[in-house]
């Protein structure tokens, strides 16, 4: 779906009238999972965004205008999240309209730090579940065995870090998984 946006104010309207997924999936006549779907833009919410905006009690333009909402925009937990790689490739704040709700404790680690969205990593290993968020540091230096986001030529991949490795985009601190 090419409009990101309008699963993130899905979310953001969600969480705001304090519904989980399958609360709003009940009301919407959808599965949690579908719910998720329209959230993660993986799905086009478009047949049933007047049934979504009805059970979120919020007008149809605000789940399809590109906007952040008030309330959100002012929450200090909030990191830059990458929901697809830039064409840039650079993981920088200006180069997404989208932010995440984070745990305090990560940005007591590094305040700059970012989120990007686990589908968009390949790993091989068992450590990394690809339903979720990963949050990664551009400013702590990793020590040998961390787990590290790397570019190469399949595109972003996690690994332990050694000092060998190349084109380090920076350490991960931690995942989130979506469930």
């Amino acid at each position: 779906m090419e409009q990101n946006y309008i699963g993130e104010n899905i979310r953001i309207y969600r969480e705001r009238a304090n519904l989980t997924q399958q609360q709003l999936a009940d009301k919407v006549g959808v599965s949690w999972e579908m719910v998720s779907r329209y959230e993660r833009s993986v799905n086009s919410p478009y047949k049933k965004i007047n049934k979504i905006s009805d059970a979120l009690n919020i007008s149809e333009s605000l789940l399809l205008e590109k906007h952040i909402p008030n309330r959100y925009s002012n929450i200090d937990h909030r990191v830059p999240l990458f929901m697809q790689i830039p064409i840039s490739n650079k993981l920088n704040s200006n180069n997404t309209n989208y932010y995440y709700i984070c745990p305090e404790w990560i940005l007591k680690r590094d305040r700059e730090c970012i989120a990007i969205d686990s589908s968009l990593i390949n790993s091989d290993g068992k450590e990394f579940n690809r339903d979720g968020v990963v949050y990664i540091s551009k400013n702590i230096k990793p020590i040998t065995n961390d787990y590290v986001l790397i570019r190469d030529s399949n595109g972003l991949i996690t690994e332990r870090y050694t000092n060998t490795n190349c084109n380090i985009l920076g350490k991960v601190l931690a995942q989130e998984i979506r469930y």
